[in-house]
Order: C-alpha cells, then structure tokens, then sequence
C-alpha cells in the first residue's frame, strides 16, 4: 500500500504545481490540459489516502487554478437562434493524414446530413474519398496543389479560393480555404475553413494574427470560420482569438480529441452576429484521431 500512497502524493502534488503554472502566461500550451491536471488531483488524492485536513487543503489548491482557468469559458454568452428560423448544418472534421477507415469517415460524413461540410487533413489516406463526397454534395471547392483543406456544399457554391479577395479581386492574408454559399431560400454565407499548428509551435501565434488581421478586412456579419484550431477554451491563447475575431462568436464548446475518450475541444466554429446556436456536438468516431463537430446555425 505504501507505494500506492506514495504514487498518489506525486500524482497530487505534480497536479497541483501543474495546473498553477498553466496559469503563467509564457507556459500558455500547458493550460489546454487543464482538465487533465484536474482529473490527476483527484485520483492522486485518492491513492494517497491522506488525512481530511490535508486532503481537503490540496482539493481546494486544485480547484482554484482549475476554476481560474475553466469558468469564462463556462460564463461567456453564445447568441441563441430563433426557433423557428430555417436551420443551416455545418459539419467541421479533421479527417487524419494517418485516418485507418476513410471510407467509413466518408460514410459517417454523409450519415451526418450536413449542409455544408469542412474538412482538414485530406491530404493523406482519406484523399481517394473526396471523390465519394463530390457523388453526395453537389457543390466542392478546389484547392491547390499541396492544400490538405476541403469545403463540400449541398447548395451552390458562387464563389471560392484559397486566399481571401478584396473588391478588385487582388489576394491578401494567409493562405484558408473559402467558399460563398447560395442556398435556395436567404442570402448568401461565407465559409472558410483552416488548420493552425500545435500550440507548441511559434508558427501558431503568427499564423492565428495574420488569420484576424485578413478577415478583418471583410464583411463578417455572416461569416463561418471552423476548423482545426488547436486551442482549447481555457487557454490565453484562444481567448485572446475570441477578442481578435470578434464580432464573430464562438460556437463550440465540444471536445473533439483524442478519438477513444475526446476530453479537449480543439476543433471549433466562429460565426458572425447574423447567426445564433441552435446545437453543437461532437459526433461518434470515425477512422480519424479527431470526432466530427456538428454545428446547427439558424439566421437572427
């Protein structure tokens, strides 16, 4: 029993010194495994067996950097749609470079009845079943060689690119796949779809700057922006996005990684203050590392 006792110390204390310093800004990429720390305290507490007095100490030493870092995202207001306003499904996926099933993500994707679809990673095993996907949705974009980012609409897609355009058509910003929807009855919506780095890459934080600065730029009252963003909510990092990317919200809260138990929400959708929530879900696993999010908007 010693041993255990003794590993359930290290667990806690390693917890505790870990979750107090995700809260430093230079140690921001630590803060999206906040809940994780959480979880080790409290198993750490349980194999350890202290004394109450102790116990209850080192509870409280790991709920307050977890409640720190964890309540605005659980306080922050997302606009509600109206209920009887015509529903728009978007669906936004990682499929996986390494994905072991294509076919049966393709399927899931489909089963999923989306309006719009979002893909990222399709550069790898999964490429052969964007053929499939162009039998199923009427309406894909292109993208150039070496993009791995795909968009596929059941709705005409009347424009598209992989670099935003301004009013003379002249390219500008970092490289995002886009598309203008037309569906049959309302205006027409931008989309755009993108895939940022690991947290622990500098290269994330310029690309993230770059990203605001470009949509900046255009009307963003109806914009979709969704994707792999590699940020969890409680990071300083995703906060500081919100602020850059407003007036669009964010709309996901899901966790989408890892596939056998998701417990981090890196996949996300922003939308623009024409569009209120109706749901957002993260879907059964498919062959990728990521769960499918799906996301139901409806016009304010």
């Amino acid at each position: 029993m010693k041993p255990i006792r003794a590993f359930g110390s290290l667990l806690t204390g390693g917890g505790i010194v870990a979750a107090w310093l995700s809260l430093v800004p230079a140690l921001d990429p630590f803060a999206s495994f906040l809940p994780l720390f959480g979880a080790a305290i409290m198993l750490g507490l349980l194999f350890a067996r202290w004394r109450p007095g102790p116990t209850i100490a080192a509870a409280l030493l790991a709920l307050v950097p977890v409640a720190i870092g964890m309540a605005p995202e659980w306080l922050r207001s997302i606009p509600a749609a109206p209920s009887d306003a015509p529903r728009v499904h978007m669906l936004t996926h990682n499929v996986w470079a390494g994905n072991t099933d294509p076919a049966g993500t393709a399927q899931a994707i489909i089963d999923a009845k989306p309006d719009v679809v979002m893909l990222q990673e399709v550069n790898g095993s999964f490429r052969p079943m964007l053929a499939a996907l162009n039998q199923h949705f009427a309406h894909a974009t292109r993208c150039p060689r070496g993009c791995d980012l795909a968009i596929f609409s059941r709705w005409p897609i009347a424009d598209g690119d992989y670099f935003l355009k301004d009013a003379t058509g002249r390219k500008f910003g970092p490289a995002l796949l886009w598309a203008r929807i037309a569906p049959p009855a309302g205006n027409p919506f931008m989309v755009a779809t993108l895939h940022y780095p690991r947290p622990t890459s500098r290269d994330q934080a310029v690309r993230r700057h770059d990203v605001a600065r470009a949509l900046a730029r255009i009307d963003r009252d109806a914009l979709i922006v969704a994707g792999d963003m590699n940020l969890t909510p409680w990071a300083a990092a995703m906060r500081e996005q919100d602020r850059a990317l407003a007036p669009l919200t964010r709309m996901t809260r899901a966790p989408s990684w890892p596939r056998a138990l998701p417990v981090l929400p890196i996949d996300h959708l922003y939308a623009g203050p024409d569009w209120g929530l109706v749901s957002a879900r993260q879907l059964p696993a498919t062959g990728s590392d990521h769960r499918p999010i799906l996301v139901t908007l409806a016009r304010r």
